[in-house]
């Protein structure tokens, strides 16, 4: 079934979401280290704090995102999100010194997390049963390409025009995304407007699909797999901070700078693609056997990247390792939905979420230290295949038992 009319201006409103909560704090931010480390006088980790704590603060917005999303505040709460969201952002171009900009990235995050994955995921499982695992990959796969997209466009207003210029235009950009969710989502979900879920003529008879009545197990929810998915979104949200290793990786092997750099790139393209085909596959084959493929996939990238130091086989390797990305989104989405319905994910999601937030920033300095004691990312590696396969027996297993 196609998406279109309606349901395809809803998608395009979540995907600006995802761009402007996800995409454009995250993927933007490395952009502006250097040349405020320099105007401040300070240290690039002094800087780099900004986004550590805007993702902490964004998984602390979406742990609070289902009390605050209510159908009657839906309008009142966006437009407040985006403004909180946009003017945060443009006060950081009046910031006099960088615990200034703690407070405003702080700000920001918090409304980025209320706006962000919790509420985009409630959008998409209440107006979608057709198409549902490609609607959600759409938009996810939108926080990759905010960067890709505006990445190139912000770096040049930085260099022609300074970086206070750059978060004064990252704001204009960040209202100017949210108008389609301002404009075009009538609520959170369509039988509150006597309206239906793309594909529910064809799946009527599965009751279970519809928001009102899904179940699992009674409103109980079993304790065991909400921590088994809490591990997985753990572990599978920590190996994403691997790839910002690869220029690391490529040098530990005596390869030129050239090379890590483009791996970093096949790996963000793969990153954008892989959710989208994460979700066409959901629909097709099923999230167990779509998400067993990928762990499969990911599995094989760092056993490459472990023993294969040719150049090209670094190139397959980071490719491959760019799924890790789906499974650390879309596949925490899929895990949710289903093992617990959609009666419980909003209150299961965002724990679940907060989990693979805390998890990406405690890797990335991890790996960082891992390096630093052993001279070689060999443990790091080895370390991967042990995530990657433990996630491959959560998935077997909470699929086994739901």
């Amino acid at each position: 079934m196609k998406i279109k009319g309606r349901y395809l201006l809803i998608l395009i409103a979540m995907s600006g979401l995802i761009a402007t909560s996800v995409g454009l704090p995250t993927n933007v931010a490395g952009l502006f280290f250097t040349p405020v480390a320099e105007e401040f006088g300070i240290l690039k980790g002094s800087v780099s704090m900004t986004l550590t704590i805007c993702n902490i603060v964004f998984a602390l917005g979406g742990l609070v995102a289902p009390k605050l999303l209510k159908e009657d505040k839906l309008k009142v709460l966006l437009i407040a999100g985006t403004a909180v969201i946009a003017g945060s952002t443009a006060l950081l171009a009046l910031s006099p010194n960088i615990f200034v900009m703690y407070v405003l990235n702080a700000l920001r995050g918090f409304a980025c997390g209320i706006l962000g994955f919790v509420m985009v995921t409630m959008v998409i499982n209440n107006w979608f049963i057709a198409n549902v695992g490609l609607a959600t990959s759409i938009a996810m796969s939108c926080s990759g390409l905010a960067g890709a997209l505006f990445s190139p466009v912000i770096s040049s207003v930085i260099e022609s025009m300074g970086w206070r210029a750059g978060y004064v235009f990252v704001a204009i950009l960040m209202a100017v995304l949210n108008l389609p969710a301002i404009f075009f989502l009538p609520s959170l979900d369509p039988k509150t407007k006597g309206m239906v879920p793309l594909g529910y003529e064809e799946k009527a008879e599965q009751k279970t699909n519809t928001p009102s009545e899904t179940k699992t197990g009674g409103k109980e929810i079993n304790k065991l797999l909400f921590a088994m998915a809490i591990v997985y979104s753990f572990l599978a949200c920590g190996a994403t901070a691997l790839p910002q290793h690869f220029p690391g990786i490529a040098g530990s092997y005596n390869m030129a700078a050239s090379v890590g750099a483009l791996m970093l790139s096949i790996c963000m393209i793969a990153n954008s693609a892989g959710k989208i085909v994460l979700g066409a596959l959901g629909d097709k084959l099923g999230s167990r056997t779509s998400l067993l493929l990928y762990c499969a996939l990911t599995i094989a990238a760092a056993a490459i990247l472990l023993t294969v130091h040719a150049t090209f086989a670094m190139y397959v390797g980071a490719a491959l390792f760019g799924l890790v990305y789906s499974l650390g989104t879309v596949g925490v989405v899929m895990i949710t939905k289903d093992t617990f319905g959609l009666e419980n994910y909003s209150r299961t999601y965002p724990t679940i979420s907060l989990a693979g937030t805390i998890a990406n920033a405690l890797f990335s300095s991890l790996i960082g230290f891992m390096f630093d004691a052993s001279g070689s990312y060999a443990t790091t590696l080895i370390m991967m295949l042990a995530i990657l396969g433990l996630n491959t027996f959560i998935i077997i297993t909470a699929y086994s038992r739901k």
